[in-house]
């Protein structure tokens, strides 16, 4: 949270933005045992909470204005800057519920997520 409130982007990306998100990372064999989830709350142009799900299905309680669901190598791609998100949407390697056209009015933010990932220190699960 505190990378991405830092971003200079944030502000403007998040501008009058209305919608929680969950993002559920689906288990692959010999690459990730166990699916989780993480929900995201932004306001007023910040990261107000965000927070990991050891069960995706907690995310049913807080029914989420967003869900992405995507396999762990999809999103391992896409946090390294290997994939682009929108091509992985067009591709159908992600799925999207919830309103579409706030997301595509922000598409020349996509960047603010790889910027700020690439600063968090990962050990990928398939790479111990």
């Amino acid at each position: 949270m505190r990378l991405a409130n830092a971003d200079p982007e944030v502000e403007a990306a998040g501008a009058d933005w209305v919608g929680d998100f969950g993002i559920v990372i689906e288990a692959e064999r010999g690459k990730l045992d166990e699916a989780f989830a993480v929900h995201v709350v932004p306001r007023s142009g910040r990261v107000e909470k965000c927070k990991v799900l050891r069960d995706p299905d907690e995310l049913d309680e807080l029914e989420p204005a967003y869900l992405a669901r995507a396999p762990y190598s999809v999103w391992k791609a896409l946090i390294k800057g290997e994939l682009d998100p929108v091509e992985a949407l067009l591709r159908r390697q992600i799925t999207l519920a919830g309103n579409v056209q706030p997301l595509i009015e922000r598409a020349r933010y996509k960047g603010i997520g790889d910027r700020v990932l690439a600063q968090i220190p990962t050990v990928w699960a398939d790479e111990r």
